[in-house]
């Protein structure tokens, strides 16, 4: 019986092998809160940042407002992420 992967399974079962979870960990973090927050928050963000060491999800907003916002939904914010990746990866959440 064959086994069915998918080419992400492949390609992180490699950077795994070849130690480069860090970086794997850093691109789901970046993907989960994509798709956690929603396109209009996509389109308003300028950058994603995951600091493994920390454990810190840095996030810089283009709209004030939208940071004032978010301030009060960190805690929230950090758990979906977290639910959608399957494990606390994420720590703290910085918006910038």
């Amino acid at each position: 019986m064959a086994h069915e992967f998918s080419i992400n399974d492949l390609i992180d079962a490699a950077l795994r092998r070849y130690n480069f979870d860090k970086s794997i960990t850093k691109s789901h973090v970046e993907q989960a809160y994509r798709a956690v927050v929603g396109e209009f928050i996509v389109k308003l963000t300028r950058s994603v940042y995951y600091d493994g060491t920390s454990q810190t999800l840095k996030v810089v907003l283009s709209a004030p407002a939208l940071k004032n916002e978010l301030t009060y939904k960190l805690t929230d914010l950090k758990d979906a992420i977290n639910q959608r990746l399957g494990s606390d990866v994420v720590k703290k959440i910085v918006l910038l």
